[in-house]
C-alpha cells in the first residue's frame, strides 16, 4: 500500500511540475508575441498576460486624470496605448471618444459602457460607435470609460453636456459592472483621491507574486477548461440590480435606451432579455450574439478587435 501511495504521489508531482513547466514555456512565448491558437497554451497566455504583461490604460496617467465624481476620467488629448496584439492611439474631447461628427441636425446618440464601448484596442475610427455614426448618419456620441460599471457611466452622462443633444442612450454591460452596481458609494474628495491613487498606482506584480500565482494557475485552469467554468453566467441577479441603477437616475426615462452586451472570452449570459422590458417602457435588450463568434475578438486580451466593432456597428444600425 504504501508502494501505492508512494507512486501516486510521484505521478502528482510529476503531472504538477509537467503542467508549470507548459505555463512558463506558453509565457516565454508570449513575451516573444508567438500566440499559438491552442487549447491550454492559450488560456496559460490569457493567464500570464493578465497578471505579467498587460498594460491597462486607465492605470496610465498620461491617458486619465483625477475627478472627484468618477475616480478617472479620460485626459482631452490624444494617449498611445499598447499591448502584445495591438498599437493604439486614443483621442478624447468634450464630446467623448474622438468623433468627426456630422453636423446636428437632428438629435443625436449616446454610448455608454466599459471598455469595449470606449474601444479598447482599436482606433477611434474603428470603434463601433465612429461605425455606427457613418451608418445613420446622425451624431453618435461615445462617452464609453474602461474600468466603469452603470453607475459611473451615468455620471459621466449627466456631467456631460449632451442630455439635451441626444434622444437614444446606448448602453454596453458587462459582468462585471454588477460588482460596481451594487458597491459603489457616492466618493468623499479624500476616498476618490485614495481610489486614484490605487488605480494608477502600479498594477504590476512583483517576480514572485507571478511566480505563485503561475503554479496556482497552472493547476487550476485545466480543471477550468474541463468544467467549462465562467463561460455562462445567469443574467437576472445582474437585471435586478441594472434596473435599479437606471431608475436612481430620472434624465434617461424620456430616452429611448437600447441595452446590449459584450463580456470578452466567449462568456455569454443566459436569461438575457429580448425586446421592451416590462419594467422600463422605454428600455429594449438587444442580443448581438457577439459572444459566440471568437473572431470578434483578441484571443489573448479578450477585447473586442476590428472585426467585432464592425459586427456590433452593423447590427445596431437595423435598429435605426
Amino acid at each position: 500500500m504504501k508502494k501505492i501511495f508512494g507512486w501516486l504521489f510521484i505521478i502528482i508531482i510529476n503531472y504538477f511540475l509537467f503542467l508549470f513547466l507548459i505555463y512558463i514555456l506558453s509565457a516565454i512565448l508570449l513575451t516573444k508575441k508567438i500566440i499559438p491558437n491552442f487549447g491550454l497554451i492559450t488560456e496559460y497566455q490569457r493567464n500570464y498576460y493578465t497578471i505579467g504583461l498587460r498594460n491597462i490604460w486607465h492605470s496610465n496617467e498620461e491617458c486619465v486624470e483625477f475627478s472627484e465624481s468618477q475616480v478617472y476620467i479620460p485626459k482631452k488629448t490624444n494617449c498611445d496605448f499598447n499591448n502584445i496584439e495591438f498599437e493604439t492611439t486614443l483621442s478624447f474631447n468634450e464630446l467623448g471618444r474622438y468623433s468627426d461628427h456630422p453636423e446636428e441636425s437632428n438629435y443625436g446618440v449616446v454610448v455608454l459602457g466599459d471598455s469595449h464601448a470606449m474601444g479598447w484596442g482599436v482606433n477611434d475610427e474603428e470603434t463601433f460607435s465612429h461605425l455606427l455614426e457613418k451608418k445613420i448618419n446622425k451624431p453618435v456620441y461615445n462617452l464609453g470609460v474602461s474600468g466603469y460599471g452603470t453607475i459611473r457611466q451615468l455620471i459621466r452622462l449627466k456631467e456631460s453636456n449632451l442630455l439635451n443633444k441626444v434622444d437614444t442612450i446606448i448602453i454596453q454591460y458587462c459582468y462585471n459592472d454588477h460588482g460596481e452596481n451594487v458597491n459603489y458609494e457616492k466618493n468623499s474628495l479624500d476616498a476618490a483621491k485614495k481610489k486614484y491613487e490605487l488605480v494608477t498606482g502600479n498594477t504590476k506584480y512583483s517576480f514572485w507574486k507571478k511566480l505563485r500565482k503561475s503554479f496556482r494557475y497552472a493547476a487550476t485552469i485545466p480543471i477550468d477548461i474541463i468544467t467549462n467554468k465562467n463561460k455562462k453566467m445567469d443574467f437576472n441577479h445582474h437585471n435586478e440590480t441594472f434596473i435599479k441603477v437606471l431608475k436612481s437616475y430620472p434624465f434617461v426615462k424620456d430616452k429611448r435606451i437600447i441595452v446590449f452586451y459584450v463580456n470578452g472570452h466567449q462568456q455569454i449570459f443566459t436569461n438575457f432579455p429580448k425586446g421592451k422590458s416590462k419594467i422600463f417602457n422605454n428600455l429594449e435588450y438587444v442580443d448581438l450574439n457577439i459572444e459566440k463568434n471568437p473572431k470578434n475578438f483578441y484571443l489573448i486580451d479578450g477585447h473586442l478587435n476590428q472585426v467585432g466593432h464592425i459586427q456590433i456597428a452593423d447590427k445596431l444600425s437595423r435598429l435605426f
